[in-house]
C-alpha cells in the first residue's frame, strides 16, 4: 500500500516543473530501463525519446506509466490528482482543468485503476480474463462477455490495526452470499445495487454490487442488524454516502470506488495528492 508524502514542489508550478516532478517520482533514483525488457541505460533520440540497447525498443519518460493512458499534460496531470483529493466529480473535475468531459471520465479511470494496482489482489482483478482486464486493452467493459447474475464477484472489508482493506474473494461469488443467506443465517442488507452482509470468516462484512439480473427478492430478512451498519464499521459509514453520488456504477467499476474508499478511509486528514501521483507515475502491470 502506498503511503503518503510531502508535496514535492509547493505552491503552482510551471509545466516544466510539474514534468519534473512526475519524472522524479517514475525515475526516483535517476536510472533509467527500458518498459519492455528492463534493459537499463537506454540511449537518447531526438525529440526526448529513448531507444532501449537490448531489444531496441523506442519509448519516453512515461512510456508503460498509467499517466501514459491519456493525452494530460504533466500540469494537467498534477491539477486532475488535486481535483480528485478534494473529491471533485467529474463534470466538476473537467471545468476545473479546461478538458472535455470524456477525457476527465478516462483520466480518472486510470487514476482509479493506478490505485487499485497497488494491492495485493490486483494481478486477480487486472489479469487476462479478470473483469478489470479490458481497461488495460484500451477498451470499455461493454466490449468484454458480460458476468451477470448470482455469478458476480464479491469482497471482503477487513478493519485491521487501524488500516482499511478490500480484498477480491475469488472463492465466492453473490450466488454464495445468497446461499448462506438462506441455509446459514447470514444477515444481509440492500443499498440500491449494492448488498453488504454480517461479519464473515475474518472480514467484517461481504460486499457487492448487483445488476437488473440479481434475484433481490430471493433475500431473506433475519432478525438484528449487520455488523456494519451497528456501528462496527467506521468505514461502511465513511463509504455509503459517497458510493451513492457515484454516476454509472456498475459491478465491473465497482472495485475501483471501493479501493478509492479505502485509500481515502486509510488516508483521511492527509494530503492525497502526493500518494496519487506515485501510484500513477508506478509501471502498468504486465499481466498477460
Amino acid at each position: 500500500m502506498l503511503h503518503p508524502t510531502e508535496p514535492a514542489a509547493p505552491g503552482p508550478l510551471t509545466e516544466t516543473q510539474a514534468r519534473d516532478v512526475l519524472l522524479a517520482l517514475c525515475w526516483p533514483d535517476g536510472q533509467k530501463f527500458c518498459p519492455r525488457c528492463n534493459t537499463p541505460s537506454p540511449y537518447q533520440l531526438a525529440g526526448g525519446r529513448l531507444r532501449c540497447g537490448g531489444c531496441r525498443y523506442t519509448f519516453h519518460d512515461f512510456t508503460g506509466r498509467w499517466l501514459n493512458e491519456t493525452g494530460l499534460s504533466p500540469l494537467k496531470w498534477m491539477a486532475l490528482a488535486q481535483a480528485f483529493t478534494r473529491e471533485l466529480n467529474t463534470r466538476e473535475t473537467a471545468a476545473r482543468i479546461g478538458i472535455s468531459y470524456n477525457t476527465a471520465f478516462k483520466a480518472l479511470t486510470a487514476l482509479r485503476l493506478a490505485i487499485l494496482a497497488q494491492g495485493a489482489d490486483a494481478p486477480q482483478m487486472l489479469a487476462p480474463g479478470a473483469p478489470l482486464s479490458v481497461f488495460l486493452d484500451g477498451g470499455e467493459p461493454e466490449e468484454q462477455a458480460q458476468v451477470s447474475g448470482t455469478g458476480l464477484p464479491v469482497y471482503g472489508i477487513l478493519n485491521r490495526s487501524q488500516r482499511l482493506f478490500v480484498d477480491l474473494l475469488p472463492e465466492l461469488t453473490a450466488e454464495s452470499v445468497l446461499h448462506f443467506n438462506h441455509n446459514f443465517h447470514l444477515r444481509v442488507a440492500r443499498h440500491g445495487s449494492i448488498l453488504i452482509t454480517d461479519r464473515y470468516k475474518t472480514y467484517d462484512a461481504l460486499i457487492l454490487c448487483g445488476d437488473e439480473t440479481l434475484p433481490y427478492h430471493y433475500l431473506l430478512r433475519h432478525p438484528g442488524l449487520i455488523f456494519a451498519e451497528s456501528g462496527g464499521s467506521p468505514f461502511w459509514d465513511f463509504a455509503k454516502p459517497r458510493l451513492k453520488q457515484f454516476k454509472g456504477l456498475s459491478w465491473r467499476r465497482f472495485p475501483l470506488y471501493l479501493k478509492e474508499l479505502a485509500l481515502r478511509f486509510n488516508l483521511r486528514g492527509h494530503d492525497l495528492t502526493p500518494t496519487l501521483l506515485g501510484a500513477l507515475c508506478a509501471p502498468v502491470p504486465k499481466l498477460a
